[in-house]
């Protein structure tokens, strides 16, 4: 459903941020902030988690919404409704942007609601190292204890993504790895793809936003790729058995990893 109503306040000006948890995404925010007429919030928003029911209730074709209303109405509604809460975020927290940033890493199994809602929009999948992302994860105090229960929470978001790609018209992905090596020369791209001048003074409000640490919750070790390295060979093993598929078709791997002995174990 590509009829969503175009002419709103964020008509062609939204950009969605895609990724898994610990994979940059709120890094990759910051920094597309420096663009003065791009707006950010602190925070996720939850809104197309919030519009799950009403969406599936109104694909019904004997009760819900669906009963009372057309099907492309009902998005309608649900457009006006995201336009009202991002320019009110935008109003209060970025009042001289026009564009809106929206990043919620569990919007990844929602891009069906975000493809029917904002067809018009921007979105920018950030891919990092899955063995990294799985080490991220297992520091923090609310993450997986397990190290493949971690892995496997990569691979499902990053592989939602890639099996819905073909509903978003303007996808763009992007690589963390790449980003922390050329943050202003990876940000400019992204700026420049959606259609913004990138001048002397983004690039050097990009160079000083990349000094800036976000989401470290207490980490205390340098910014860096291959960390993963310093993990224990079975959480190691735990993490190729769940992510090893994903990890070669990434690149991230160049052979496949044998497989570990507990895997099929009780």
């Amino acid at each position: 459903m590509n009829d969503a109503p175009h002419g709103g306040a964020l008509d062609g000006r939204l950009v969605v941020v895609l990724g898994s948890v610990r994979s940059g995404t709120t890094w990759l925010v910051e920094l597309l902030g420096s663009h003065p007429d791009v707006g950010i919030t602190k925070g996720e928003s939850w809104i197309f988690n919030s519009l799950r029911d009403l969406f599936l209730n109104a694909h019904a074709s004997w009760d819900g919404p669906a009963a009372l209303q057309d099907q492309a109405q009902i998005v309608a509604l649900m457009r006006r409704f995201c336009d009202d809460i991002f320019s009110a975020a935008l109003a209060r927290q970025a009042p001289g942007a026009s564009w809106f940033v929206e990043k919620t890493p569990g919007h990844t199994t929602r891009i069906p609601i975000m493809a029917a809602t904002y067809p018009d929009a921007w979105y920018v999948h950030v891919v990092r190292d899955g063995r990294d992302v799985a080490r991220s994860i297992l520091q923090t105090a609310w993450g997986h204890d397990d190290p493949g229960d971690a892995a496997s929470a990569w691979v499902s978001a990053v592989r939602s993504v890639r099996e819905e790609a073909w509903r978003l018209p303007r996808l763009r992905g992007i690589r963390y790895e790449d980003l922390l090596a050329d943050p202003v020369g990876q940000v400019s791209g992204l700026l420049t793809w959606m259609g913004h001048d990138v001048d002397a003074a983004v690039e050097r409000e990009i160079t000083a936003r990349a000094q800036t640490e976000v989401s470290r919750f207490s980490a205390t070790d340098a910014v860096g790729t291959g960390k993963w390295r310093d993990l224990a060979p079975d959480a190691l093993a735990k993490i190729y058995d769940e992510a090893g598929d994903m990890l070669l078709e990434l690149g991230y791997l160049t052979e496949p990893i044998r497989p570990s002995p507990h895997r099929g174990s009780a």
